[in-house]
């Protein structure tokens, strides 16, 4: 039976991290640590430091990989025609918003985008984004210095973007307040026309045109905004010449099948339920996963219900 030292020294091989980082994770200070594996029977902490690695190992709960909990990229109706809309953006040196609820799948598809164009710039602002941050990302992904003046940082950009083509996208850009965007507007002025694409809620939309105040501030920005797309999610409605809607739901049944789930009936309530937001649906469709496997059986109305009371839907 593996002692403590070894087991620990194992997961330290097996993990791929440091001793310092492995002791800060468990609580304990790393020369405690450093000290016991390097001498476990002659230090005199020791039994401090196995009781904490002894409850660590009996009761540690596997974390997942990130990439594991994702799902692989479904190219949906709002997926191509986000693509669409960035390399319309990209041929005509413009500037295009895209819009739509969170959950509808814009973050994960111009993700997917940037993934397979090593030239795009991918930003993700928080509320706490500003201005000086704004341009300090850009600056950072440039291989620039960002200056302390905020002028002299987007004028440096606007220069290396005149002789290095690049295109920006920026996602959660409703939360950049004007400076912000008023900044963007100067650097896509300034560097003629480097593709600029803003990505977020239908607060980005309401703030580019002015909201219900109509705000002029806005209008330098907007004007040359030359494209715009709303996501709506898994499920949308399509009218035909009869004058009929009809509702189109081919991605959710796409994301749907990814789970096992092909029953149209259970889709039909996977749709109520999650209503088509894409986000929501995967949680749903996980999660039942999950209680389906805990409970030895296939996805079901009973289990579906079941995960919607452990879910904010």
């Amino acid at each position: 039976m593996q002692n403590l030292k070894e087991k620990t020294l194992e997961h330290l091989a097996n993990s791929g991290l440091s001793q310092n980082i492995f002791a800060k994770q468990i609580g304990v200070h790393p020369s405690y640590l450093s000290s016991y594996l390097n001498d476990a029977e002659g230090f005199k902490y020791k039994d401090k430091v196995e009781k904490t690695l002894s409850s660590y190992f009996e009761n540690r709960i596997e974390k997942k990989e990130p990439h594991a909990l994702e799902l692989p990229f479904i190219s949906t109706k709002d997926a191509k025609s986000i693509y669409s809309l960035i390399e319309f953006a990209i041929e005509d040196r413009d500037m295009a918003i895209i819009i739509g609820e969170a959950g509808t799948g814009k973050s994960r598809t111009v993700k997917e985008f940037s993934s397979k164009h090593p030239e795009v710039i991918l930003i993700e602002a928080t509320i706490n984004t500003n201005s000086r941050s704004l341009f300090a990302i850009i600056a950072n992904a440039l291989n620039l210095a960002p200056n302390k003046s905020i002028d002299e940082t987007i004028r440096r950009c606007a220069e290396y973007l005149k002789r290095v083509e690049k295109t920006i996208i920026i996602d959660e850009s409703e939360h950049l307040p004007y400076r912000a965007l008023e900044g963007i507007r100067r650097l896509y002025d300034l560097s003629q026309k480097t593709p600029l694409i803003l990505v977020g809620t239908r607060k980005l939309y309401s703030n580019l045109t002015g909201g219900k105040n109509r705000n002029l501030e806005y209008q330098q920005l907007s004007s040359r905004v030359g494209g715009k797309f709303q996501a709506n999610g898994l499920v949308y409605r399509v009218e035909k010449e009869s004058g009929k809607v009809e509702i189109v739901d081919t991605d959710l049944r796409r994301v749907c099948e990814c789970f096992g789930v092909i029953d149209s009936s259970l889709i039909s309530l996977i749709a109520t339920l999650s209503r088509g937001n894409f986000r929501k649906t995967e949680k749903l469709l996980r999660r039942s996963l999950r209680l389906a496997e805990f409970n030895e059986c296939e996805i079901n109305e009973e289990i579906i219900k079941e995960a919607t009371k452990m879910l904010l839907l």
